[in-house]
């Protein structure tokens, strides 16, 4: 796995605030995500109706974003869905809604039950270890969704499909972790001309930003 080559096609992600599930919390500048401290997961499994988008729509083309998973002095985040979704989709309800065939495509992570897709069938595997950091790379003419464990540089699996109209970023805290979900800012490589003596420095996952609901500005 060549970061470099990946982060060629970086963009900047955003989390869509107009779409924002009352049960989820954004900072300001709409990168990190987590549950409401007042969400209480009374259901069964994972809570898919917890849902987010990204502000971008993309059609055509590569796009590459990375997602932090991990806080200083805080566990290692185990819930989680990332992946892209046909833009208009915003209104999710449960697992049996979110199927390639519907226009979603994604990884979940899904605590002690480890890691799946919702590829019909579903594929399911272990990571060791967990991903603290996550590449995505949207090939949409290639048709395919291929996912990256950045800090340990390898590639983890790519999901092969027919993508149709525009499709967005999509993104799923989960419930009761304590870190939160961060979507980073990814250092493109420098120019050819310039020195690579002085790289620029990887993005702390540390914010002291509030967390914010999507009609409010308190957290």
């Amino acid at each position: 796995m060549n970061v470099e080559e990946l982060r060629k096609d970086a963009v900047e992600i955003t989390i869509d605030r107009e779409h924002l599930h009352p049960d989820l919390r954004v900072t300001e500048d709409c990168k990190i995500l987590r549950d409401s401290k007042d969400y209480h997961h009374t259901g069964e499994g994972f809570p898919f109706q917890l849902c987010a988008f990204g502000a971008q729509r993309f059609s055509s083309g590569r796009h590459y974003w990375e997602v932090e998973l991990a806080q200083p002095n805080s566990p290692l985040k185990i819930f989680w869905i990332i992946g892209v979704m046909k833009h208009g989709n915003f209104t999710t309800r449960d697992r049996s809604a979110l199927t390639p065939s519907r226009g979603f495509w994604f990884l979940c992570s899904d605590g002690p039950y480890g890691f799946y897709t919702n590829t019909d069938p579903s594929i399911r595997f272990s990571l060791i270890p967990r991903p603290e950091r996550l590449g995505v790379l949207l090939d949409y003419d290639d048709g395919q969704l291929s996912f990256y464990n950045v800090t340990e540089r390898k590639h983890l699996l790519t999901i092969s499909s027919r993508f149709s109209g525009s499709v967005v970023p999509l993104f799923n805290p989960g419930a009761g972790d304590l870190s939160t979900l961060r979507i980073l800012d990814c250092p493109k490589p420098a120019e050819p001309a310039e020195s690579s003596d002085n790289p620029k420095p990887v993005e702390s996952a540390e914010s002291s930003q509030p967390l914010l609901s999507n009609n409010s500005s308190d957290a």
